[in-house]
């Protein structure tokens, strides 16, 4: 048999006669909150069918119940009894007065499950540790790894004498993540949130961060539907949240079976695997995932599928949300109890916990960054010079080969050191030379099926005018069709100067002052509606020797990165940004600057942000900073950053050669 047993409130009779003997009533939906003393919950369910799971388990269910007071009694069901009645009348069951000393706690509940439907014991070995061990992890689902949300304990005693219960709780492993995120959507959608690192190794860092809706809004606008997502605040509703990851690569895991004395490698995944992916609760009870087949209700595995590597699955996080009844009345779930019910708040929930996963996933990628060492210093790693000059010194000194076996072993360590940090390196390098490539099919494609696309949409235009059917639908979907359309463009272009290497460089001229003027026309909407000023400073020689459209790639990149930033600014000064030329100090060249009043780079990031695919941006792809640099070294000048921005934001700086004429 099965027993479960509580230290609760228990029933009294007129409850048990009118509220659990009957199916389907409205009393958790009229009476919402449980009381204990001084202490109380909002209740779970409102549908009144709770109770009739147990005859999915046995054919028989004995309760005893007890209150406070010590009125105690029994009920008796045998459900293949109910199943055979003729009719609802002839429905019975039995209930006796009973003293209530088989109970342990002075107020609880036990029921009694017998007659199993399913075999829990292997025949075959007497043991029935598959389905102990099933509902042992189910059990831990419901007693959340957050001390925030462990309101009771849960003790399961497995069959067989002598058996002591064994409390239902998360391992050492799930309580020191390497990676965390936790904080916050306020009513009014302000994102606060804290996001730590904690390798096992070494020292981590911790940050803090802010956001006003108007930023989510911003950040979110190029992956989710504006209609979706409530313009002035959230729809959805204020909620909390903490997610934990780890790496789970070889490595990483035999760091984490070292750091936790665990005895497998498998152990590692095991003991996530117990509370994967992110759970839901409702005034602190557990509302998703009820099975293993909802693990993912909010689709991380199949967002990850477009950029592995970088995106966490379900099988590396484990999380919580925490909403409330009354300040989420928009999130409801289905009456199975699998998933939310689709609509308008749940669509802006799950947008914005997506949203939140990146944040963590941008962090990550930070402090998964290595970097990448020059290869002068790799390749001075390979010289054998030491060690020819230490074996010498003990050959003349007479020494034995015992003594020289050390520094031929040290030696052969070092060079597979070197081995790898040589591979990773240039598995860095191969990245960057095959960008020409990407850019050339992503022009390729990009410029292909979009006219299609926007042939067919001047074609339907063109009918639902000559038809009348002008509708405000049709029109709203036309525009987001050309908006999407007019996106995929504006990314071909951006990748377009690596990918037309065909012309000869230093044939082809650009000016400085047209080319600046382009980018600021093409940005003038962002720009006013950010309120930005805009200091131009352009002195000297104005033609660069560049192909225009390589110029205008570096200046719209370094243009949107400063325009994006300067509107995160905590501060309340002007928004500012400064472009100046000038002559450079090497004789032919012209020096460019770009300066903004955002919120600057922490000197940890001034190299990395070079890097392709870095990125703190949620919706950005990296790539940015990493083809303008690409295109300066191309006309033998280098990108940089300034330590310390000229006027309080990022400063760069890059050189270029001035036309012959």
């Amino acid at each position: 048999m099965l027993e479960i047993e509580d230290d609760g409130c228990g029933m009294t009779r007129e409850i048990i006669e009118n509220v659990w003997c009957l199916v389907a009533t409205p009393f958790r939906e009229q009476t919402t909150v449980s009381k204990r003393g001084t202490e109380s919950r909002r209740v779970t369910g409102s549908k009144g069918l709770g109770r009739l799971s147990s005859a999915r388990l046995g054919k028989h269910l004995e309760m005893l119940t007890k209150t406070k007071d010590g009125e105690c009694w029994q009920v008796e069901v045998s459900w293949t009894a109910l199943s055979k009645v003729a009719s609802l009348e002839d429905c019975s069951i039995t209930i006796l007065k009973k003293n209530g000393d088989e109970l342990a706690a002075e107020s609880g509940t036990r029921l009694r499950i017998q007659d199993l439907n399913s075999d829990w014991e292997d025949r075959e070995s007497g043991a029935p540790e598959n389905k102990i061990d099933e509902l042992q992890e189910g059990l831990s689902r419901l007693s959340p790894p957050f001390e925030k949300l462990n309101k009771f304990t849960i003790l399961l005693t497995r069959p067989g004498a002598g058996s002591e219960p064994l409390e239902i709780k998360p391992s050492e492993l799930l309580e020191n993540p390497v990676y965390r995120i936790e904080g916050s959507f306020s009513t009014d959608g302000k994102l606060s949130y804290r996001y730590t690192h904690k390798p096992f190794s070494c020292a981590g860092r911790t940050v803090k961060k802010e956001k006003r809706w108007s930023t989510v809004l911003e950040d979110l606008k190029s992956s989710v539907k504006r209609a979706r997502l409530g313009e002035t605040r959230p729809s959805c509703g204020p909620f909390s949240f903490e997610i934990r990851a780890w790496d789970l690569d070889p490595e990483s895991i035999s760091e984490a079976v070292q750091q936790f004395d665990l005895h497998k490698r498998s152990a590692v995944r095991n003991e996530i695997r117990a509370f994967k992916g992110i759970s839901l609760y409702r005034d602190n009870v557990l509302v998703l995932p009820k099975s293993e087949n909802t693990r993912d209700w909010l689709g991380l595995d199949l967002r990850r599928v477009s950029k592995v590597g970088s995106r966490l699955s379900t099988s590396q996080i484990v999380g919580y949300v925490s909403i409330g009844a009354d300040a989420n009345p928009g999130i409801a779930d289905t009456s199975d109890r699998e998933r939310l019910a689709r609509g308008g708040a749940v669509e802006e929930f799950e947008s914005l916990l997506q949203y939140t996963v990146t944040l963590l996933e941008n962090e990550r990628d930070q402090d998964r960054a290595k970097k990448e060492p020059e290869p002068t210093e790799l390749f001075a790693a390979l010289s054998a010079d030491k060690l020819v000059s230490e074996t010498q010194d003990l050959i003349s000194e007479k020494a034995s080969a015992s003594e020289v076996l050390p520094l031929l072993t040290r030696f052969d360590e070092d060079l597979q050191r070197t081995r790898k940090r040589i591979e990773s390196t240039f598995n860095h390098y191969s990245r960057l030379a095959t960008i020409g490539l990407l850019a050339q099919q992503l022009v390729h494609e990009v410029g292909n099926n979009t006219s299609i696309i926007h042939e067919f949409i001047e074609v339907l235009k063109a009918h639902w005018a000559k038809t009348g059917q002008d509708h405000e639908s049709i029109r709203r979907a036309l525009n987001l069709a050309e908006n999407a359309l007019a996106s995929l463009q504006r990314l071909a272009e951006r990748f377009r100067p690596l990918a037309n290497r065909g012309f000869t460089r230093g044939k082809r001229k650009a000016s400085l002052r047209e080319t600046i003027a382009t980018c600021l026309e093409a940005r003038k909407q962002e720009i006013e509606r950010r309120k930005v000023k805009i200091d131009l400073r352009l002195r000297g020689h104005d033609e660069v020797q560049a192909d225009p459209g390589e110029l205008y790639a570096v200046f719209i990149n370094l243009l949107d990165n400063a325009l994006y930033w300067i509107e995160r600014s905590q501060e309340k000064n002007e928004r500012l940004l400064r472009i100046q030329s000038s002559p450079s100090r090497i004789k032919g060249r012209i020096e460019c600057e770009v300066h903004d009043s955002g919120p600057g780079v922490p000197k940890k990031d001034q190299q990395k942000i070079f890097w392709p695919g870095y990125t703190h941006r949620p919706s950005g792809y990296g790539m940015g900073l990493t083809v303008a640099g690409e295109i300066i070294e191309g006309h033998g000048g280098k990108l940089r950053i300034l330590e310390e921005g000229r006027i309080g934001g990022a400063s760069f700086i890059f050189d270029l050669p001035q036309s012959s004429t």
